[in-house]
């Protein structure tokens, strides 16, 4: 096989681990295309693969970052999540990643995810056992059912950022495939 070739096809191999990345939590995803493209550039000095498609691939990298990083905030904060219960979803996600691939055997995605949620729930409901109960309510049922919202709010963040994600890694392999044409 000609050396093109075989970059061509690892460069479509790890375009192919950033697309599921995209929509999977805790493997690299659009900037994995990003940096893919560019290794491929450089080592092709830049023959089919220029700056402007570079560029382009880097602005999709960006905003995919910055809507991971909205998506799950606003989605966490959009149902409730105080700093409790965002420290606690980042404490828990990377014990999670760590525990999930290293003790129980589920790996770090789902490790991840559960860890993630469980931080959140822990967080929110620490936070809420300092504040005495509203009138009228029980302060136990209260306190799950505010911290369930709370964890609650990060999956839908985690589903609207994988989406766009999924969009924007999209986006990015079709740029490169047609800059290749």
């Amino acid at each position: 096989m000609e050396y093109e070739t075989i970059l061509l096809i690892v460069t479509f191999a790890a375009m192919a681990i950033g697309l599921l990345g995209s929509v999977l939590p805790g493997l690299p995803g659009v900037p994995l295309i990003f940096l893919s493209a560019l290794v491929y550039a450089i080592l092709t000095n830049f023959a089919t693969i220029g700056w402007p498609v570079l560029v382009l691939l880097g602005f999709f990298a960006a905003l995919a970052f910055i809507a991971d990083f909205v998506a799950t905030t606003y989605g966490a904060r959009r149902f409730g999540a105080s700093n409790w219960g965002t420290v606690g979803g980042a404490v828990g996600g990377i014990v999670g990643a760590l525990a999930g691939a290293l003790v129980f055997g589920i790996g770090a995605l789902f490790g991840l995810i559960f860890g993630t949620i469980g931080g959140v729930f822990l967080g929110e409901y620490l936070r809420r056992q300092r504040e005495p109960a509203r009138e009228n309510e029980e302060p136990g049922r209260w306190d799950w059912r505010r911290a369930s919202r709370a964890a609650g709010g990060v999956l839908v963040g985690y589903v609207v950022s994988a989406v766009s994600q999924g969009i924007l890694g999209v986006a990015s392999v079709i740029s490169f495939i047609i800059a290749l044409a």
